[in-house]
């Protein structure tokens, strides 16, 4: 990092909106994602081998330079005085909002602190360690909030896909201190089975059922997994990781991994009949270990889902409405799952059905 300089950049374009579905095969609920840094290589310091982010569309990269985005809970809240309605925000869906830098962590800090003080529902994602941030998510004034940690396997693992990101051990006591704050989740994704054929052989299951018991005992209360969907740079990195430990896994890695049009974006994933396979095991073993399990993106909720979660996240994230005081309030009977929970009403508890939508919500829905 002595040769990374930090460059802050103002964002010139709304933050509000929603991921960008456009099939019914939709499994996430509405959410505002709100990024910290632009996409590009250079605006994360973790460095996976899979990364999906790193490559986005319009990505910045600038040799030398991590740029992060300077004011974002300004305008963030600017966006939010114009709503009556505010849907769960989302933070951050291209680079991890705690990595080890000053400057992020001081305008992410900003961020959670304006979302505390407004009362919306929230959900942050890292590899990192998010306990600079342990007195907001304790604040009373806070409202449905939780936090996901990604594991994407044993200590093995991620020193072979993410060595540059905080070490497994690191990460299981960031859930450990955080869970008696807020409910947490680990995120084990992605998950390459010839990847653990190739470290563990045929005890891999028993590995990652150890993960998964450690997650539980660490306080997570929900786990999210997926089997991947990488684009061609990133399957090609990993298939270079797993040949030096076994040629005979790298073939079936590449030749697992096919390349699929289906559901949020294309990318190489595995086919339908070992993701199912792999899913419903994991399942067994996070719900053994008190956990609920849901699967990212990959699969029906009905085909592999614990039975009586929300959507995939599994904890109550819920549309707030503006009260008379000001604050956001949540939302009686809401889960921004419109799609699911309320298909079919006429009258919604937020009042306005255009939500209730596998597509991604419009501003005037919320005003």
């Amino acid at each position: 990092m002595k040769d990374l300089r930090f460059a802050p950049v103002a964002r010139k374009s709304a933050t509000l909106h929603d991921l960008p579905y456009a099939s019914s095969e939709r499994k996430c609920f509405h959410q505002w994602i709100v990024n910290v840094t632009p996409p590009g290589r250079n605006n994360c310091l973790h460095g996976c081998a899979y990364c999906y982010a790193r490559d986005a569309v319009y990505a910045r990269n600038e040799p030398g330079v991590l740029q992060y985005y300077e004011g974002l809970a300004a305008q963030v809240e600017r966006e939010l005085a114009r709503l009556r309605l505010c849907p769960p925000v989302s933070i951050s869906n291209v680079t991890d909002p705690c990595q080890p830098v000053p400057e992020l962590k001081r305008e992410v800090r900003e961020l959670v602190g304006m979302l505390v003080e407004r009362g919306v529902s929230f959900s942050l994602t890292t590899k990192g360690d998010a306990t600079f941030l342990a007195d907001l998510l304790a604040s009373p004034r806070r409202g449905s909030a939780c936090l996901a940690v990604t594991i994407e396997g044993p200590a093995a693992v991620l020193e072979l896909l993410s060595p540059a990101a905080p070490p497994f051990e690191e990460r299981l006591a960031s859930v450990q201190r955080l869970s008696p704050l807020l409910p947490v989740m680990v995120r084990v994704d992605p998950v390459f089975p010839p990847l653990l054929a190739a470290l563990y052989g045929d005890a891999w299951k028993t590995e990652m059922r150890a993960l998964l018991r450690r997650a539980g005992e660490a306080g997570a209360t929900h786990i999210v997994s997926s089997t991947g969907r990488m684009n061609v740079e990133g399957k090609a990195r990993v298939a270079a990781i797993i040949a030096e430990m076994s040629p005979e896994e790298a073939e079936r890695f590449e030749r697992g991994y096919r390349f699929d049009r289906s559901r949020t974006a294309p990318g190489y994933m595995l086919p339908h009949p070992e993701r199912l396979a792999f899913h419903r095991e994991m399942r067994g073993w996070a719900e053994e270990s008190g956990m609920t399990y849901a699967v990212c993106q990959e699969l029906r909720a009905d085909e592999a889902d614990s039975a009586g979660i929300p959507h995939c996240e599994g904890f109550s994230l819920p549309f707030c409405e503006r009260g008379l005081d000001g604050r956001f309030h949540p939302i009686d009977g809401c889960t921004a799952n419109c799609r699911v929970t309320c298909a079919g009403q006429a009258h919604p508890p937020c009042g306005r059905g255009e939500l209730v939508s596998h597509l991604p919500f419009k501003r005037a829905y919320l005003t």
